[in-house]
């Protein structure tokens, strides 16, 4: 058996708080190859402050815009959030309450389906200047008005790496964009996507393959690289 610890490297920060335990045999480093820029300015502020005076039907699809506008936030608003589960719903908990939450669903279609069974007439979806279109077109098909409000930008920051990992994290696909843009990978590295999405942007930048995680979580896609590395150790 090697004395080279397998190493995971992630492709944005870990939760570290939510993760108990790293094996002494694992290796773990943090690069992120995307950045994640606040954009509630003095324009945009005003508008949210008078949404949050009124009771309105707010959705998440991203942790980072629930964390961004409640922080913005001097009172606690009276809405009936639709969000995304785990990390995005313990961001609504966080800052508004488990009580604000409506519904909560594994994926952006999903979610969708949820506001049209609750008859939402319409809503107001805070996200990035990234989001995918699956939400909002699904809405607007179905006659759900829709005002969206982009309360933060994501930069590619790609890095090139000196080593390959032995298995590599990703979150987003704007993420394995940016990594792609200056790495590639060797064909035993172990690559796992968070969610769907991000897989599909993968499948079209590597021939690796790609495990999937069935939570929309960063623990829950890092425990599940410990646990492969753990049944799979170098030899």
């Amino acid at each position: 058996m090697s004395d080279r610890r397998y190493h995971i490297l992630s492709t944005a920060a870990l939760p570290f708080d939510r993760i108990q335990h790293i094996p002494e045999t694992i290796e773990v480093s943090v690069v992120p190859f995307i950045k994640i820029i606040p954009c509630i300015g003095v324009e945009l502020k005003p508008l949210i402050h008078e949404f949050a005076s009124e009771k309105k039907v707010v959705v998440f699809t991203s942790a980072h815009a629930a964390k961004y506008v409640g922080e913005s936030l001097k009172i606690k608003p009276n809405w009936e959030i639709f969000c995304i589960r785990n990390e995005t719903r313990i961001a609504v908990e966080n800052f508004f309450g488990s009580e604000s939450i409506v519904a909560y669903a594994e994926n952006a279609f999903s979610l969708s389906r949820m506001m049209i069974t609750n008859k939402v007439k319409e809503a107001v979806f805070f996200c990035g200047d990234q989001r995918m279109d699956i939400l909002p077109d699904n809405l607007r098909k179905n006659n759900i008005g829709l005002t969206e409000l982009i309360v933060y930008e994501t930069k590619l920051t790609p890095v090139r790496l000196k080593d390959t990992p032995d298995a590599i994290l990703f979150f987003s696909p704007k993420a394995a964009e940016s990594f792609f843009s200056l790495n590639h990978l060797e064909a035993e590295t172990h690559v796992f996507a968070m969610g769907k999405t991000t897989a599909a942007a993968l499948n079209n930048l590597t021939t690796n393959k790609i495990i999937i995680s069935p939570e929309a979580d960063k623990a829950y896609v890092f425990n599940m690289a410990v646990e492969y590395a753990t049944s799979h150790p170098i030899t």
